[in-house]
């Protein structure tokens, strides 16, 4: 379905989809009449589903936070309701259905723990009766990495959420911008500036800010792998005997396969985990079989479980963050 042009115009989307097709136009070798029939085509066809936003919101003052929860007695037309409910819900970000040892993941933004507890308690008090069991856990880095398994590249460059970081100041303007970022990633800096009754150069100012104050760290082009034969596992993996060296040697071990999109360290029950693209189980078990053989003195055990839907990825949800704030402010209040 893809030819090498397609693929290499999916290369320069993947991490700064706000490129102008101009620039892409230059870098694969085609018009820039082509690239945008090219682009239009690969939109139609759901390979390009969406452009979005990856923001650090650890640099905002805010934790990423995640509910794993397994359901009971629980039909389509009520699992539909919670996912549509959690949609609307100012502090979820990301809704990922899964198959496995859990059903659904909610990833909630928190400014501190007991955030994190309230939004949990507001979610179990409503539907607790159809939870047969439940998990919480706290990502303090998430490395992104690019889809090189399907451009046939070995860049190994990533977008990096979290890790030991400062606060940094924003205002209404910036979370606004934010905000659109987040609904459509390609939106022209035109646009943005007649909404926000600002002029383009002050746009592109503040997107320049954002990214040097590593708030923003890229724009992504969505790519539906299933359409590909692609199917995503998020792997969670226990380690025992494990000192700092064997875990980064771990941590590289991961970001050099290039079916490996994600790596998230977290405080949890998993000491690591990441998420990885596979043809099929037999492709994912060869791949668990040279993790097991390369750490077999550190990996106690590990659980995977198969995405097949992410129903939302909005890494500022708009409800909350449209409050005229900043981080200074946000720690002057504290």
């Amino acid at each position: 379905m893809l030819d090498v042009k397609d693929k290499k115009i999916l290369f320069e989307l993947d991490f700064n989809a706000r490129q102008s097709n101009t620039k892409i136009a230059k870098k694969v070798g085609l018009s820039k009449e082509v690239v945008n029939y090219r682009i239009k085509r690969l939109e139609k066809l759901g390979i390009i589903t969406n452009y979005y936003s990856v923001i650090n919101i650890a640099k905002l003052g805010f934790m990423f936070c995640r509910l794993f929860i397994r359901f009971q007695n629980v039909d389509p037309k009520k699992e539909q309701e919670i996912i549509e409910w959690a949609k609307k819900h100012k502090s979820i970000g990301w809704i990922i259905r899964t198959q496995g040892p859990w059903d659904i993941v909610f990833i909630i933004w928190a400014k501190h723990i007991n955030e994190f507890r309230d939004v949990t308690e507001e979610i179990c008090f409503k539907y607790s009766q159809f939870f047969q069991s439940k998990q919480v856990s706290i990502a303090t880095s998430i490395y992104h990495f690019k889809h090189n398994y399907l451009f046939d590249t070995n860049d190994y460059s990533s977008l990096i959420l979290g890790g030991t970081t400062e606060l940094e100041d924003y205002d209404d303007v910036d979370t606004k911008i934010l905000g659109m970022l987040s609904e459509d990633g390609r939106m022209s800096t035109i646009d943005i500036a007649q909404q926000l009754s600002v002029t383009p150069n002050t746009i592109k100012y503040r997107i320049r800010e954002l990214m040097k104050k590593g708030i923003l760290q890229g724009v992504r082009a969505g790519i539906d792998i299933r359409k590909m034969g692609f199917q995503r596992y998020k792997v969670l993996l226990v380690l025992s005997n494990m000192n700092k060296d064997g875990f980064r040697r771990l941590v590289e071990f991961l970001r050099c396969e290039p079916n490996v999109i994600y790596i998230t360290e977290a405080v949890g029950p998993a000491d690591i985990e990441f998420e990885i693209d596979v043809r099929n189980n037999e492709h994912l078990n060869e791949f668990m079989n040279k993790v097991r053989y390369e750490f077999s003195d550190t990996l106690k055990d590990y659980t995977a479980c198969m995405t097949y839907s992410e129903e939302e990825i909005n890494y500022l949800p708009l409800e909350k963050h449209h409050e005229k704030a900043g981080a200074k402010n946000q720690n002057e209040a504290k």
